[in-house]
């Protein structure tokens, strides 16, 4: 599977989690303040493990504590629907951000080759961050150090 279609899923299901309202857990309409939550963390951020589950720097018993393993169970079928095999994922890590720049979140992937390369997102709707490059020409933003 190329790794850009990885890339492509990832957002797609990152940007349910980091909109607020969120319909891609069968049976369930999942409300998040995802960046609320990462606010409210001294670090200003939280990290969410799809893969697993799990989440760091969330508030306990908070929103995105509860929503994260609907959304790790929810997620083979996700691929299913978007042509990925859900066993090309060995890693897929979000930094939620919630700063006074405002809110941007980082998805860091690996696939089963072991390329793992990260990418930034801002604000809700989660656009890709873009530089200028060496003639002024906007091009995406790359990220040197993938999120572990």
């Amino acid at each position: 599977m190329k790794h850009n279609k990885l890339h492509g899923v990832a957002h797609n299901y990152t940007d349910s989690l980091a909109g607020g309202l969120s319909f891609v857990v069968p049976h369930h309409v999942i409300y998040t303040h995802v960046f609320a939550e990462a606010a409210a963390n001294e670090n200003g951020f939280i990290v969410a493990n799809f893969l697993t589950g799990e989440v760091e720097g969330a508030c306990l018993d908070g929103e995105v504590e509860y929503a994260l393993p609907l959304f790790k169970n929810a997620f083979p079928n996700f691929c299913e629907k978007h042509d990925v095999e859900f066993s090309d994922f060995t890693a897929f890590l979000v930094r939620f951000i919630a700063s006074k720049n405002g809110n941007s979140y980082v998805i860091t992937i690996e696939d089963r080759s072991g390329r793992r390369t990260s990418r930034e997102y801002v604000g809700n709707k989660g656009k890709r961050s873009e530089t200028l490059d060496d003639l002024g020409r906007r091009r995406p933003k790359i990220l040197d150090a993938p999120l572990d």
